[in-house]
């Protein structure tokens, strides 16, 4: 295992995130904020190997040394990742980054550098942190011990206390164009024509597009085209069958809902580019709808029915 050679789409963010270390200008809190699935996390990973290589030229980490070795491992001790609870897990239903994790961070900056430049703790999903795991780290945020560097990385920044995003610089990631898109793809090794299909629909996400190659299959997304047209509030049975066309347990709904995501953003690109303001919009309401049942499901545990004969209904009305 080693770095790739670049992180596509992100070389202009890396290109200023290693300049800022080189020059010693770096903060002590970044927010990576975009689209899911995009690389923030890799990016994040990828500046703690930065710091932790110890043959790096200006601005790559060269991936053979003990330091290269050890982040990508997960291992380096002055690395700390913390992620959200996995809830394919069937031991655990929590959906928050909590306090605990909040206080072992804490602890964990507070502590000397053992072999890298600085200390370094990534929270993936740190919209998912509790209230109270937010409160608790706003200390640390705002005067970390040393040298710590904490990057929080998130696609919903505004989840986030203002009082936690104040205190930390904002790094925005870009989503991929459709070809950059087909190059990670097809570096996966996911087939070239596959490739363009998925990009057309992930809404410029890898990540988003290799999740619907694992969990939605052509049927499915025949059939969510199929109910999307059928769909009218003047049939209340059409709202019925959305509704359960979106399926009945979390992970199918959330995959469904990742697909149709794609299909909205993709109808609402064709009617920018035909000049249709009134098909953009309708499209762009969809988008909307579909993304705040995503995050819904995402981070809270609603009634699942009830939630998606919601989403039907919004979508019907427009």
């Amino acid at each position: 295992m080693t770095w790739p050679a670049r992180i596509v789409g992100h070389d202009a963010v890396w290109a200023r995130l290693t300049a800022r270390l080189s020059g010693d200008r770096l903060p002590h809190a970044l927010l990576f904020t975009g689209a899911p699935g995009i690389g923030k996390a890799l990016l994040a990973r990828r500046l703690a190997g930065r710091l932790a290589c110890t043959a790096a030229d200006d601005r790559q980490p060269c991936g053979e040394c003990h330091g290269c070795r050890q982040v990508l491992a997960g291992t380096h001790p002055d690395l700390l990742a913390i992620a959200a609870p996995d809830r394919s897990r069937k031991e655990t239903r929590k959906k928050e980054i909590g306090i605990d994790e909040a206080r072992e961070l804490k602890r964990f900056a507070q502590l000397h550098a053992v072999a890298a430049r600085r200390k370094m703790a990534i929270v993936d999903d740190a919209d998912r942190l509790s209230i109270a795991a937010q409160n608790a780290l706003l200390k640390t945020l705002e005067e970390p011990p040393g040298q710590a560097l904490i990057v929080l990385c998130t696609a919903a920044p505004g989840a986030l206390l203002p009082t936690v995003r104040s205190r930390c610089q904002r790094v925005l990631c870009r989503p991929l164009t459709d070809a950059e898109v087909v190059d990670v793809l097809t570096a996966a090794g996911v087939d070239a024509s596959e490739a363009a299909t998925l990009s057309a629909v992930c809404d410029g996400s890898p990540g988003r597009a290799l999740a619907l190659r694992a969990s939605w299959r052509a049927d499915d997304r025949r059939e969510i085209e199929r109910l999307l047209a059928e769909l009218t509030p003047a049939r209340y049975g059409s709202v019925l069958a959305m509704s359960k066309g979106l399926g009945s347990n979390e992970a199918e709904i959330a995959a469904r809902l990742d697909g149709m995501l794609g299909l909205c953003g993709a109808a609402a690109r064709e009617a920018a580019s035909l000049g249709d303001p009134n098909a953009l919009e309708a499209a762009l309401r969809r988008v909307e709808a579909v993304a705040e049942a995503a995050i819904t499901l995402r981070r809270r545990n609603p009634n699942r029915a009830l939630l998606t004969e919601a989403l039907a209904l919004r979508l019907a009305r427009g």
